[in-house]
Formats: C-alpha cells, sequence, structure tokens
C-alpha cells in the first residue's frame, strides 16, 4: 500500500467521523436550543468538509483546532468532563496536515 492510500483513508475517515458527530451535535443543539454548539457544530460540519481538499487543509485545520479549544473549555466549564476527546480530534487533523506536507518527500 503506498503511504497516501493511507493517508487519504485517513483523512476520509476522519472527516466522515467528524461530520457524524457534529451532525448528531447539531441535531441535539437545535432540539434544545443550545446556540453556542449550534453555531459551534455549523463552524465544524463546514470545516470537516473543507479538510477534504487538500488546498484547503491548513486553513480548515486551523479552523477546527478552535473549534476543539472552545469545545473543550466549554466541556469543562458547563458539563464538568475531561475533553480528551477534543486532543484527539485536534492531534489527528495535525498529523494529516504533517504527513500530506512530507508525503512528497518521502516518495
Amino acid at each position: 500500500m503506498k503511504p497516501i492510500w493511507a493517508l487519504n483513508g485517513l483523512r476520509w475517515s476522519y472527516c466522515a467521523f467528524i461530520a457524524w458527530t457534529t451532525l448528531q451535535t447539531l441535531l441535539a443543539a437545535r432540539e434544545g436550543g443550545d446556540v453556542h454548539a449550534l453555531i459551534l457544530s455549523g463552524v465544524e460540519l463546514a470545516a470537516s468538509a473543507a479538510f477534504l481538499l487538500p488546498s484547503l487543509e491548513v486553513i480548515a485545520c486551523a479552523v477546527l483546532l478552535a473549534v476543539y479549544v472552545i469545545a473543550a473549555g466549554l466541556t469543562v466549564t458547563v458539563h464538568h468532563e475531561v475533553p480528551l476527546r477534543f486532543a484527539y480530534f485536534a492531534m489527528t487533523a495535525i498529523c494529516v496536515v504533517a504527513v500530506t506536507r512530507a508525503v512528497p518527500k518521502m516518495i
């Protein structure tokens, strides 16, 4: 398997997972009237779609990181939970961008 295939598989599965969980959050926020979650979910959904395009991946990654930082802060302060999932989501996005930039040099 070529490294680029594995990288593209990770990118697409990451975006699909983020989109799925974001849609669930968006629907719950709409039902519950949580404006902050609605805004964050909308931004996250758009950024996850943009992350599929290598030409937009850096900007999309930055937006996703901002969303994860805000969501982590809300998770701690509002829900009193440890937001480790956001660190995992952030590092996955960072790794995809970093490896994408390194792959042409490896081939």
